[in-house]
């Protein structure tokens, strides 16, 4: 995380201020077909039913009771199984939040949605959604969030009328900014306030719970019940949490006319095969997901043991609410399996392309049957999931038959042998950052790639990926002076891996080694990684070392990347600031703004630059802007007391001090403080 830059205190009897820290269709019928086809009746409205669904994030079904878990308690997910259908081998296409539940909302593949990595995609509004089919048909929709991985920027939100996704602000002023998530009790609160408020039309309520995403941080009693199975814990945690959620369900809604939907949006690796989190492999750990469906039309305590798919959620749903599925989607509607027939969901597209645009290793892509799984990569894989179902014995060598049939499948689902071409979008410097906190680097820099499988077997990096979990992971309890050494040897492993970069620069810079940091991100450079955020944070060192030339440039260079980013751009803004160039600097602040700067910075600039031209009015209207955009953003607060001071009204400033002395830290602001509660006690 980026610190404060500077803070800007002049001369004893000049003005302070502060400067802000820095489809496939059908085909057509014929003419004399359609005119002799017999008139077809209207079909029949959908049926009025409330409808629940709750994606639980990073949720190994493993973990369930109802699932064979009998050390972790469950109660409320088991008793949903009795109440309804578990579907045994239920799977996703892909084990990252947003591509997962792009996948869940619209039943298309990744390949159909574009949806392909959590950070740097956004849904496309092209592509119905079970969200915006139900509320064109009437259905009153709201969606509550856990996580920033789902914000509304990423489209996610459409078809809701409401869509929570507001995260508890960060406890340190130096961070301004979110959270990147919120407990599932939080999440909780918001949707049965929500539903005590509503009346009238059906529902359709989509609650999202992050908790078994690391880090693993269970409240009590669940740290301590749970103290060495902390994942466990956060498990346990939710399930309680989703008891008080239907209980209010309940309340507004008879369970004749309510339907609820559970699924996992992926698994956890758990270190097992060399997997500590998830997106990087495709093995079972982390594709095999919880999937169980309660209320009418659904039998009770039934396990369906043929494969299921996540993309099958919203044709099943729509069947059973009596509508119709979109034209040319992937996904099936698994209702006459609860009367036993066969459902043709034995085929499942997989794919992982978070080892390319994360860490610059090849994409993975496969195949899953109910028997076989087949992995694309640099060193094909193959497991027999009926005798090995753990995934121990790569067979790929052994059945040629078989790899040629599932890489036929593979083929046809991605376009033969052509190279696909993927590009990555660019999002906002705090979504950034939040999905950086997560371990996510895309949507960094806007890059194309080429799908081709080639480079870098992640199988061949599992220890790089421990390296970086010891060093990274808030649960592995690593301190500082540790990290330091195991990013440096993982960095040796993988010189090209972006992330490493990123996290030994933090390392370095949080030890006072920025000499060090600064070394390293040029190395970077050097070795090609074009991230935004690589030379935005070179430039931050070169300001630091009096070089305010050489990071003006570096700016620009993460601008130019990442037009998005209002960060560098704000740091830009105040860099030509210093040196006195103050048209570049409002040209900067303004383009922040026009990249849709969410902190108040570049208000809190523009004012600065107006203080340079001598117009204290403009200055004041700048910083009001900033209060109102940021009203935790106490450089323009106190900014804002000293323009009223200087215009003559005193009532206002000293109400602006008095808020920035509410909330300004004694280590940060010291000097600042005394000298403003001195001029405080000799206003009048």
């Amino acid at each position: 995380m980026r610190e404060c830059r500077s803070i800007r205190c002049l001369a004893l009897g000049i003005p302070l201020l502060l400067a802000a820290c820095h489809s496939t269709s059908k085909p057509p019928v014929s003419e004399s077909k359609a005119q002799s086809a017999a008139p077809q009746e209207a079909p029949p409205p959908p049926r009025r039913l409330n409808l629940v669904l709750v994606t639980i994030d990073t949720l190994r079904p493993d973990r369930l009771g109802c699932y064979g878990n009998s050390q972790v308690e469950t109660p409320t997910l088991d008793g949903l199984a009795k109440r309804g259908v578990l579907f045994e081998n239920a799977v996703t296409s892909t084990p990252l939040t947003a591509p997962s539940h792009a996948s869940i909302f619209t039943g298309l593949y990744p390949t159909g949605h574009k949806v392909r990595d959590t950070g740097g995609f956004i849904l496309d509004g092209s592509h119905p959604t079970l969200a915006s089919i139900l509320h064109e048909q009437g259905w009153d929709t709201a969606a509550f969030v856990g996580s920033s991985v789902l914000k509304r920027k990423f489209g996610f939100d459409r078809g809701f009328t409401v869509y929570d996704d507001e995260m508890p602000k960060e406890s340190s002023h130096k961070l301004q900014g979110e959270y990147a998530e919120r407990r599932a009790g939080k999440v909780v609160d918001r949707a049965a306030a929500w539903l005590a408020s509503r009346a009238g039309q059906p529902f359709f309520l989509w609650v999202h719970v992050f908790d078994p995403h690391s880090p693993y941080d269970p409240p009590s009693p669940f740290r301590e019940t749970y103290r060495n199975r902390l994942y466990d814990g956060e498990v346990a945690y939710t399930d309680q949490q989703l008891g008080r959620l239907f209980a209010a369900v309940a309340q507004h809604s008879a369970p004749d006319q309510t339907l609820i939907a559970v699924l996992s949006d992926h698994g956890e690796g758990l270190a097992d095969h060399g997997e500590y989190n998830h997106g990087v492999f495709l093995y079972d750990p982390t594709v095999r997901i919880a999937f169980l469906l309660a209320g009418p039309g659904v039998p009770a305590g039934l396990r369906v043991k043929q494969q299921a798919r996540n993309i099958d959620l919203l044709p099943t749903v729509l069947e059973l609410v009596g509508g119709k599925a979109p034209e040319g989607i992937a996904g099936v509607s698994l209702a006459p399996a609860f009367s036993g027939k066969d459902v043709p969901t034995d085929s499942c597209y997989l794919e992982t392309l978070f080892p390319k645009i994360n860490m610059g290793w090849a994409e993975l892509r496969g195949i899953r049957t109910s028997r076989w799984k087949y992995v694309r990569a640099p060193h094909p894989e193959l497991y027999d999931l009926s005798q090995d179902p753990g995934e121990k014995t790569n067979i790929a060598a052994n059945h040629s038959a078989e790899v040629r049939e599932m890489e036929g499948r593979l083929k046809t689902l991605t376009g033969g042998d052509q190279v696909e071409k993927v590009q990555t979008t660019m999002v906002d410097p705090r979504t950034m950052k939040q999905l950086q906190s997560l371990g996510y680097l895309g949507g960094a820099s806007g890059r194309e790639y080429a799908l081709g499988g080639k480079g870098v077997d992640p199988k061949d990096r599992t220890a790089v990926l421990k390296l970086l979990y010891l060093a990274v992971s808030p649960d592995s309890g690593t301190t500082l002076p540790k990290r330091i050494p195991l990013l440096e040897e993982a960095l040796r492993q993988d010189p090209a891996d972006a992330t490493i970069y990123f996290h030994l620069g933090d390392a370095y810079q949080q030890a006072g080694r920025a000499a060090d940091a600064m070394k390293l991100y040029q190395n970077g450079i050097r070795n090609g990684l074009a991230n935004a955020w690589l030379y935005s944070r070179l430039a931050y060192l070169y300001v630091r070392q009096g070089d305010p030339n050489q990071a003006i440039s570096l700016y620009e260079k993460a601008a130019q990347l990442n037009p998005s980013d209002s960060d560098s751009l704000n740091d830009l803004g105040m860099t030509y600031l210093d040196g006195g160039k103050i048209a570049e600097a409002e040209r900067s602040f303004q383009w922040s703004l026009a990249a849709g700067d969410e902190s108040g910075m570049a208000y809190n600039g523009l004012g600065l630059v107006a203080v340079q031209k001598k117009d204290m009015a403009a200055a004041r209207g700048w910083f009001e802007k900033a209060v109102r955009r940021d009203p935790d953003l106490l450089e323009a607060r106190l900014n804002l007391g000293r323009a009223y001071k200087i215009l003559g009204d005193n009532a206002k400033a000293r109400a602006s001090f008095e808020a920035f002395l509410a909330k300004a830290s004694p280590a940060e602001y010291g000097p600042i403080i005394a000298r403003l509660k001195a001029e405080l006690a000799e206003m009048h």
